[in-house]
């Protein structure tokens, strides 16, 4: 990435990310000082997932209007338009170094906006409405488990043993969840489930390629082109399968936090982290989500509270203890 491309992103207005997050991906935290590079990555953490957790209840609430499509199409171009909005007001845009950026890397974008967001969103919604918003993130918290096997793979990193018996014991979690959570264990429910497991599964993919594909690429860039490229991939199947139900206020004001929140500056956050800490330190982040979402689907949407949803929650979530629990190096 040229100079002048990282000086166009370093401008973003309102995005107080650390080190100047709009470029501080671009290079990792000095490794002189591992405590504020890892109190800067576990705060930008706890900002994802708040945003994301919140993101399962307010799809459930969209879902039955707008449909799977519908909901993620409408959150994902309303994302690429706030962020276009905020680049261009900060003429990043203007002096065309992130347009640049964005047409010289456009396949991988396209790959990049289909593994990591058109495909992953549309089945994570698909699965909130055959099963519930709190199930749902508590199954998307196993994106560690396939983040580990992909990049031990993909990147060649080393799997201790502790993160193998993390990757069982997530497994154990998910069969506890979809066996004691008071769900109908039919053929919708077991396609649900098998839905956002395969959402865990392109995320992982997405985390892992963007640490390979784009070692110096702005968030700024990835974000606005990831957006950019999903809303093209997903116009023509919103086109041809339009909202079941109709568009309310009451739809519309959820889909302003999807847009903004979870789409907009979750993913400026998200790659800065991707960049700074790795893919698997990244996943961490679904410690956090299936906590959020659980918590406001029971408490706002009144979703039933099982002991099975509980109790896998919590061996779900010391699993991805186990597989991702960073050391001071991970942070460098």
């Amino acid at each position: 990435m040229s100079r002048s491309s990282a000086a166009g992103d370093r401008s973003l207005p309102g995005a107080n990310l650390p080190r100047d997050a709009t470029t501080a991906m671009a290079s990792p935290p000095r490794a002189s000082r591992p405590a504020e590079a890892a109190w800067r990555v576990w705060a930008a953490l706890l900002a994802v997932g708040v945003l994301w957790g919140s993101a399962f209840p307010l799809i459930r609430v969209n879902a039955s209007a707008l449909g799977p499509v519908g909901v993620t199409f409408a959150r994902v171009a309303l994302g690429a338009l706030v962020l276009t909005l905020l680049v261009t007001a900060a003429g990043a845009l203007r002096r065309g170094t992130t347009w640049r950026a964005i047409g010289t890397q456009l396949p991988a974008l396209l790959l990049l906006a289909a593994l990591n967001v058109a495909i992953p969103l549309t089945l994570v919604a698909a699965a909130i409405v055959g099963l519930n918003a709190s199930v749902a993130a508590v199954l998307n918290a196993t994106t560690p488990m396939a983040t580990l096997v992909v990049a031990a793979v993909w990147l060649r990193e080393p799997v201790r043993t502790r993160q193998m018996v993390g990757v069982l014991a997530g497994l154990a979690g998910v069969a506890v969840v979809v066996g004691g959570a008071p769900l109908d264990l039919n053929t919708s429910t077991l396609f649900a489930v098998g839905a956002s497991l395969a959402a865990a599964l392109s995320y992982a993919f997405g985390g892992v390629y963007t640490r390979r594909r784009f070692p110096d690429t702005s968030p700024t860039t990835l974000a606005l082109g990831q957006q950019l490229c999903a809303t093209v991939l997903l116009l023509p199947l919103a086109v041809i399968t339009p909202p079941p139900g109709p568009v309310t206020a009451a739809v519309a004001a959820p889909l302003l936090v999807l847009g903004v929140g979870s789409m907009a500056v979750a993913y400026l956050l998200y790659f800065w982290i991707l960049r700074t800490a790795g893919p698997v330190v990244a996943s961490t982040v679904t410690l956090l989500v299936p906590l959020v979402g659980s918590a406001i689907g029971v408490g706002w949407l009144g979703e039933p509270l099982s002991l099975g949803l509980v109790a896998g929650l919590v061996i779900v979530l010391s699993s991805v203890a186990l597989i991702t629990h960073p050391g001071p190096r991970d942070f460098g």
